[in-house]
């Protein structure tokens, strides 16, 4: 059902793929059109786990725009297969697909290529000021609007709220407070102090951000270009990481490679006492047969003294293809999407969190989950990816040095300088006096 929002790593064979599928399925798109050449299609890929919730959407569009219907065309549930496959489209300047169906990171890329049309003039000012502040700043790109964000994710720490109360431990706020209730909690291998995601992946980087953000740290300002990966505060974040995973450490060795569902099973079964993972593990720990059903809750994520926890952003978003038939149309079924009924449809069964702001005070949607609650009070302090072009290439540099410093393969302080260095190189200089 769930699409990681930590989705990334291409490979050319990817894209070749990428091509294949999508000359074949173009082919049969034109012999649909000329079927239906009397009738406007707006068409928009999503994963095939999520048509179901996204039909009573194109009911209503068909419904109040006579004339014209939306194809939800199936995608891969691979995030890099339906980027890949949204990249071969619009390479070609292929009009097929009219929304493109983002992901949180897509953004600079998309409209840096010109691929995506502006949409600060099809919303207004009050469509965009009902949707959460930091979900839609993060469809920006240099001053304006390409993306709008249908719903959201934020990184969440989960704990074991009853073995907390049985030892009369609070939760933890600092790093340090952790690693320490946590080494008092475990039992390992039976029970872990602290599961998260180590896999050299985009899971490691929202991992890895949420750390250095909580030491004052940052990775990329997107304004200038300035790194700042060879700072004292990166360099505390990944020791951190790296202790947690030492000899008398809090994580298990498998840590690094452990995905999502990975540390999420080790947690539900009862073999973690901390877990850092997004919002839809609370619905599957809370299921009727989850061995920590009603004994979990969620705190802040941890950071220094002195400072406050971040959540990094994840999410799902539509951008308007520069190459669409039907902008205006297109433009109405983001409405839909958005609307409170949209969210509805979106949310309830799936567990995802809206991007509107009045659905987190939904009496039907907290009725289906009241966990909300929880959630939008952790968008207030949610932390944005860097929105630049060349993200994917700046993320996997980042993943390799962060799994090279967390299995052994380079120390912290030349892993940070390693990637810092990468990275200026491949963004370029900085921009000054901004």
């Amino acid at each position: 059902m769930r699409t990681s929002p930590a989705g990334n790593g291409h490979s050319f064979g990817n894209l070749v793929l990428a091509i294949a599928l999508a000359v074949a399925g173009w082919n049969r798109f034109a012999a649909a059109s000329r079927r239906h050449a009397e009738t406007a299609v707006i068409r928009v890929m999503v994963p095939a786990s999520e048509r179901p919730f996204w039909r009573p959407i194109a009911e209503r569009f068909a419904r109040t725009h006579p004339g014209a219907r939306v194809e939800l065309v199936e995608g891969a549930e691979s995030t890099d297969l339906r980027e890949d496959l949204y990249t071969a489209s619009l390479l070609a300047r292929d009009p097929t697909f009219d929304l493109v169906y983002m992901d949180v990171t897509w953004t600079a890329k998309f409209a840096a290529a010109g691929w995506l049309r502006p949409l600060d003039r099809l919303f207004t000012a009050a469509e965009c000021e009902s949707l959460l502040p930091v979900a839609l700043a993060a469809g920006r790109y240099s001053g304006r609007l390409y993306r709008i964000p249908v719903r959201t994710d934020v990184g969440v720490l989960y704990c074991r709220r009853d073995l907390l109360e049985a030892a009369r431990l609070p939760a933890p706020q600092t790093m340090d407070q952790l690693f320490a209730t946590a080494k008092r909690l475990q039992s390992p291998p039976s029970r872990w102090g602290f599961v998260w995601q180590g896999k050299q992946y985009e899971g490691l980087v929202c991992n890895y951000l949420e750390l250095l953000s909580g030491c004052g740290g940052f990775w990329v300002d997107p304004e200038t270009q300035e790194v700042g990966l060879d700072r004292p505060e990166a360099r505390r974040a990944l020791s951190f990481m790296v202790r947690c995973l030492a000899a008398d450490g809090i994580s298990p060795p498998g840590a690094t490679t452990y995905q999502e569902e990975e540390s999420r099973r080790l947690f539900q079964d009862g073999r973690a006492v901390f877990l850092r993972n997004w919002p839809y593990v609370w619905s599957l720990a809370q299921a009727g047969d989850s061995p920590v059903r009603d004994r979990i809750d969620v705190v802040p994520m941890v950071h220094e003294p002195g400072r406050r926890g971040w959540s990094t952003l994840g999410g799902w978003g539509l951008g308007l293809s520069s190459y669409s038939r039907h902008p205006g149309l297109a433009a109405d079924l983001v409405r839909i999407v958005i609307s409170l009924e949209g969210q509805r449809w979106l949310c309830a069964r799936t567990g995802f969190a809206p991007a509107r702001r009045e659905a987190y005070r939904d009496p039907e949607l907290l009725a289906a989950n009241p966990f909300l609650v929880r959630i939008g009070a952790l968008h207030q302090h949610a932390l944005a990816r860097p929105t630049i072009p060349r993200y994917d290439m700046a993320s996997d540099i980042l993943q390799r040095h962060l799994s090279a410093a967390l299995t052994g393969g380079e120390t912290v302080s030349g892993a940070l300088a390693a990637a810092a260095q990468e990275t200026r190189r491949v963004l370029g200089p900085r921009v000054p006096g901004r």
